[in-house]
């Protein structure tokens, strides 16, 4: 350290000061001593400076899947956010597994993160109580319908796919399924399905038994065909929505080699508006989800609480937004 205080022309305590609270230093000091460390190869003990301040400098996020690019958005913005003051982000992934949720929060708090980011608002009686009792910030993301351990920051899965059942109802569509992944931990999922059947139930439909994709089965275009070809042999349809985008695209492209008609014999709509359902042809309808602003939000209330802030909203809708395209008829 004194090295790089030499180099850069200032003193130890400026580069401690840049190494712990880079925004409390002007941007040039701070590109001198950046520098100066990177010349002379130098890095930081950040093992050694949480033994003096009790912090870590690290916010660790856990995701159900790191081969989905949705939670790769969300890392995204949430790593942009706190890197700017100075933290490092550690991630880890729970196979969509509440008891490996468990077992990685445990591991992860013996490192003593500034902070914990988590997918959803699903997880053990006993990784909720841990949580509670650690007393570091917490902020769950993708849900805001049920009671947040801490903080939350998403959208309503529920009235997300509620909205877009209804859209699939006023475009013309009267019988329609819905592909869902599994509901026992997931509340996304599960308040998925609630929004479907409810709008099926209010405009006096009938809806055909939810077609369940296990995450054993990859999220791949693959499963939503297979899901297309046993739906149409179990009942008669005239829609699915889909969960994922994924899953639909596979599905058009299904519909495609059995010479099926999307839209008009065959409306499609996905859920979470990826690039692929932009430029598959048709083009698909989906929800579109605020994937890049939730870890955005999640970083800023995190840096907040780190302040000493109270946060007076600790639960953050953000909203979605139905996205009408070819795979659907239009509005009758």
């Amino acid at each position: 350290m004194a090295e790089v205080a030499a180099l850069s022309g200032v003193t130890k305590m400026t580069v401690s000061r840049v190494l712990r609270h880079p925004e409390k230093v002007n941007l040039e000091t701070r590109k001198r001593v950046t520098e100066a460390m990177a010349k002379l190869g130098y890095v930081a003990n950040r093992l050694a400076g949480s033994l003096n301040t009790g912090t870590s400098g690290l916010v660790a996020a856990i995701v159900p899947t790191l081969r989905h690019s949705l939670f790769a958005d969300t890392l995204e913005g949430l790593s942009d956010v706190i890197s700017e003051a100075g933290l490092g982000l550690f991630i880890s992934s729970s196979a969509y597994r509440s008891d490996v949720e468990e077992s990685q929060i445990r591991s992860i708090l013996e490192r003593r993160p500034d902070a914990l980011v988590l997918t959803g608002l699903t997880h053990t009686k006993a990784a909720r109580d841990l949580l509670r009792g650690f007393g570091i910030p917490v902020v769950e993301t993708w849900e805001t319908d049920d009671d947040p351990v801490d903080m939350a920051v998403g959208y309503s899965n529920r009235e997300a796919a509620h909205a877009m059942t209804v859209e699939l109802i006023r475009s013309g569509y009267r019988r329609i399924a819905f592909v869902n992944g599994p509901m026992e931990a997931n509340e996304r999922a599960r308040h998925r399905a609630e929004g479907y059947l409810a709008a099926m139930k209010e405009a006096g439909l009938s809806a055909p038994p939810i077609h369940v994709v296990h995450h054993e089965a990859v999220i791949q275009p693959e499963t939503g065909a297979k899901a297309l070809r046993a739906l149409r042999q179990q009942a008669d349809i005239d829609a699915v929505f889909f969960t994922s985008d994924v899953f639909a695209v596979g599905a058009i492209l299904a519909s495609r080699e059995l010479g099926i008609d999307v839209p008009n014999q065959l409306g499609i709509a996905g859920f979470h508006d990826l690039e692929v359902g932009r430029v598959v042809s048709p083009t698909l309808t989906t929800v579109q989800v605020p994937t890049l602003e939730m870890g955005r939000k999640a970083g800023h209330m995190i840096l907040a609480r780190l302040s000493g802030k109270r946060s007076t909203r600790p639960r953050q809708d953000l909203g979605f937004s139905i996205i009408s395209r070819e795979s659907t008829r239009r509005n009758h």
